[in-house]
């Protein structure tokens, strides 16, 4: 948790500071990050060009290369971008790591980390970091980033990852829909204090109605994953491990309640079209085609509804005993062996920068693990409306439940959720399941 906590007072103070006036200037272009050093001149001018390799999934390689050419105006260094499809690239970028055929930049997941690192591929951070003129190694997220997710990419307390991004989850739910039908939104029982399960499942209800392909569902939240499940293990004042990670924690009762909760919504509540563990269960179009009340969503989500004519807003998940949420995200990593790691470190540091940040923020990143950039207008605009309200979950997120041997681990919990979501085993022998074969992994 961040020392500088957010309380939900607070958070209400913030949500009536996103005047207008925040609202326009969200709406103007961004500069470009400032320099950290001045452009060369004279001889050094006419130096060769370094020349480095940044490997990215997706579509990323089109946002990062617009921060490039900001970069290359400040630097002799020339950045090629490579990208690959994300269901390939981490296994393929493992590849090239354990053959030597080395990026100087890798982009690694939160849930792919302990494969790199355990295998001695990544490079220690902590010299560099210790020389930042502004960072302090010393400091929570080294005075500069949310420490949740600095800390997760650390092995025995040295850095070996840089954190990109953050990406809370919340609720996002159809204004229009709401105000047409007459309910109580998320967002005014989040203000009384009264956004709770049961609350969040009554009004998924109270918002259902048709039949066929006109019917409106209440919530999905499509296929369900560790992260969609842990949240409510955590609202409900359970983990999956205790803090050391040396005792599989699952399948106590406050765990076990909680994983047959969020199953049930659609196995009793039948809040969704789908099985929670099918890929029919996909929020996104049901959303954006207005059939859809309320959904799971994340930072990410402003992006994937740009030019949707939903007008949506977002709050925190509901809470049982107490509000929480989850945090992942991807992060900048540098090779053991990498050609120019020195040029690898300059370009990192530019593109982590507060104004690096907000430059990526305004182009398509979706949530940054630089908290003044989060705080900053470059993130808290419209819509969704209340976008402070990612800011309120950042004060109650908690480390991913990820362990050393984490493949292993979560083959085994993908598979007995499989069994919960089709009604085959209850919550309770799931959890079971997974501790009796999930310990012996964080003995090894």
């Amino acid at each position: 948790m961040q020392s500088h906590k957010l309380s939900r007072r607070r958070f209400l103070q913030n949500s009536a500071l996103l005047t207008s006036g925040t609202l326009l200037a969200a709406c103007a272009g961004v500069a470009a990050p400032a320099a950290s050093e001045p452009a060369a001149s004279g001889d050094d001018a006419m130096a060769e060009p370094t020349e480095i390799e940044f490997t990215v999934w997706g579509s990323w390689d089109a946002t990062y290369g617009l921060l490039m050419d900001e970069y290359k105006k400040t630097s002799n260094t020339n950045v090629t971008i490579i990208s690959a499809p994300f269901g390939q690239y981490h296994d393929r970028l493992l590849t090239r790591f354990a053959s030597g055929d080395l990026p100087d930049v890798g982009m690694i997941v939160d849930f792919d980390f302990a494969r790199f690192q355990n295998r001695g591929f990544l490079t220690d951070l902590t010299h560099y970091v210790e020389a930042h003129p502004t960072w302090d190694i010393n400091e929570p997220g080294y005075g500069h980033f949310y420490d949740v997710i600095t800390d997760f990419f650390k092995s025995e307390g040295k850095p070996y990852a840089i954190p990109a991004e953050v990406n809370p989850m919340g609720i996002g739910y159809n204004i229009d829909m709401f105000e047409e039908f007459g309910v109580t939104t998320p967002y005014e029982h989040f203000q009384n204090d009264t956004w709770t399960w049961d609350t969040f499942i009554e009004t998924a209800k109270e918002m259902m109605r048709g039949e066929g392909d006109e019917k409106i569902w209440g919530w999905t939240n499509g296929p369900v994953r560790i992260w969609n499940i842990v949240n409510r293990i955590w609202q409900n004042g359970g983990n999956i491990f205790n803090e050391d990670k040396t005792e599989v924690l699952v399948d106590q009762a406050a765990a076990v309640e909680a994983i047959q909760w969020k199953f049930d919504l659609y196995l009793v509540h039948e809040l969704g079209p789908a099985n929670l563990r099918s890929a029919d269960a996909g929020a996104g179009g049901l959303f954006d085609q207005g059939r859809l009340a309320l959904r799971d969503v994340g930072t990410w989500t402003r992006k994937g509804m740009e030019g949707s004519d939903i007008n949506w807003g977002v709050v925190p998940q509901p809470k049982s005993v107490q509000y929480a949420t989850w945090t992942g995200g991807f992060s900048y990593t540098i090779p053991v062996g990498a050609p120019n790691p020195d040029a690898a470190w300059d370009m990192i540091q530019y593109t982590a920068s507060l104004e690096g940040a907000k430059f990526l923020l305004r182009n398509g990143h979706a949530g940054s693990s630089v908290k003044a950039a989060m705080e900053s207008d470059s993130f808290l605009f419209e819509p969704p409306a209340h976008p402070e309200s990612y800011l309120f979950m950042m004060d109650t997120v908690h480390p991913q439940p990820f362990i050393r041997r984490n493949q292993e681990f979560l083959e085994i919990w993908d598979r007995e959720m499989d069994l919960v979501a089709i009604g085959e085993k209850t919550a309770e022998e799931a959890a079971i399941q997974i501790k009796t074969e999930t310990e012996p992994l964080l003995e090894a």
